[in-house]
């Protein structure tokens, strides 16, 4: 099967800053843990385990948008989708991916616009940390950059798809069949360790 082109090009970013994201949710856990710790045993507190926590959970989520939606993990509705000719469901995936990038390219209109007042108007946490609001901002704006330009493109590739009637569209930009869906929990779990014969489903395969 053909590799969407969009994603082998953007993939590998993609994916790497999902995972730092990841990593800095795994980082403010600890941090967050720590902190507990230390208040009930030797009633120290760290500050700014909350206002950091909330920044990295922010540029995180920005973050993970744009690997969401190479994964076409946002929510879709297919059960009209699956019954409807084949043109006209390919209208419905393209409309779909112009609403995204819509949305997304407004997101990070309005995400710079804050970013911009925060700056003019050099604005600080009101926390004792007094943290320059710009700089965790500037985080969630790139995050909601990399959305809206992968949403673009990704729209523009739909359309043209869409244009030439070309089979991706469907497989690379509709919504998810429920045996997709159920193919990649199965190789999630074989990747997991799990034998292929243990998930069957039927006792004979299992013997």
């Amino acid at each position: 099967m053909q590799d969407n082109p969009l994603e082998r090009v953007a993939g590998p970013l993609v994916r790497l800053v999902a995972l730092l994201g990841g990593y800095a949710i795994l980082a403010v856990a600890v941090f967050v843990s720590l902190e507990v710790v230390l208040r009930r045993t030797v009633g120290v507190s760290l500050q700014g385990a909350d206002e950091f926590g909330g920044y990295a959970l922010a540029g995180a989520a920005a973050f993970g948008f744009a690997y969401t939606l190479m994964l076409r993990g946002h929510t879709r509705i297919e059960l009209v989708l699956e019954r409807l000719p084949r043109r006209l469901a390919d209208l419905f995936d393209v409309i779909a991916m112009l609403a995204i990038a819509g949305m997304a390219v407004f997101l990070f209109w309005r995400g710079w616009a804050v970013m911009a007042e925060s700056i003019e108007f050099r604005s600080l946490s009101g926390t004792p940390m007094r943290t320059p609001l710009w700089m965790p901002q500037a985080v969630w704006v790139a995050g909601l950059g990399l959305f809206a330009l992968y949403a673009v493109l990704a729209a523009g590739h739909a359309v043209w798809l869409a244009a030439t009637g070309h089979p991706g569209l469907r497989r690379w930009y509709g919504a998810k069949s429920l045996e997709e869906e159920i193919e990649e929990e199965k190789q999630s779990l074989i990747d997991r360790g799990a034998e292929p014969g243990d998930l069957s489903g039927r006792p004979e395969d299992r013997t």
